[in-house]
């Protein structure tokens, strides 16, 4: 079970936004966010709504920050790249306490919803990363399902983001059989730092 202690280290408390105007956007942003992750192994029930909020056997509790640039190519996508430190704190769970960290990177879309609002998707199979301290350092993992309402300046040049509504995520360990479902709750907010789309590999 150590392993599904540090699904809650893996970092979501991404940037990946939009902006007044998404077909227009292009450039790097700097972000900072933080994010707190309710773990359930064995998953999650409905609730009289049906949400799936209810976890179902142990859970554990993690907290993170995490930091990063996030690159908007000018076309309704965009690509992040992350690093995370996360603390799971000491509780009557038979998870323990640990300290985790690592990088990650994925691909995004966005989409208006409102008045300076809007929705972001991650790409599928892209969201990939790497835990790099901690007890399973060297762990490589993948999450599928993210989804987060991002607001923006009238400037474009500052952008919040926050998790409005509880879905369970899924992540993937190497070395583990089964995906591990989580939700969580997360805040971010980017700042521009200059108009350049130069990411690896990429230029525009």
């Amino acid at each position: 079970m150590r392993t599904s202690l540090f699904v809650s280290a893996i970092v979501v408390a991404s940037g990946a936004a939009s902006v007044a105007a998404a077909d227009n956007l292009k450039g790097t942003y700097y972000l900072v966010g933080a994010q707190t992750c309710l773990v359930a192994p064995a998953g999650f029930k409905q609730d009289s709504n049906g949400n799936l909020t209810i976890p179902i056997g142990e859970t554990n509790l993690s907290q993170l920050t995490t930091e990063g640039r996030i690159i908007y190519h000018g076309d309704g996508t965009g690509e992040a790249k992350q690093t995370f430190v996360t603390i799971v704190p000491p509780t009557p769970n038979s998870f323990g306490a640990a300290v985790s960290a690592g990088a990650m990177s994925y691909s995004f879309t966005y989409e208006q919803e409102g008045d300076n609002a809007y929705r972001m998707t991650v790409k599928p199979g892209t969201f990939k990363g790497e835990l790099n301290a901690g007890p399973n350092a060297g762990k490589q993992f993948s999450i599928e399902g993210d989804s987060r309402l991002f607001r923006v300046s009238d400037d474009g040049k500052r952008i919040a983001a926050a998790m409005d509504k509880p879905f369970v995520q899924k992540i993937s360990f190497s070395g583990s059989p089964q995906p591990v479902p989580r939700v969580c709750t997360s805040i971010s907010n980017q700042s521009m730092i200059n108009g350049s789309t130069v990411t690896e590999g990429r230029s525009r």
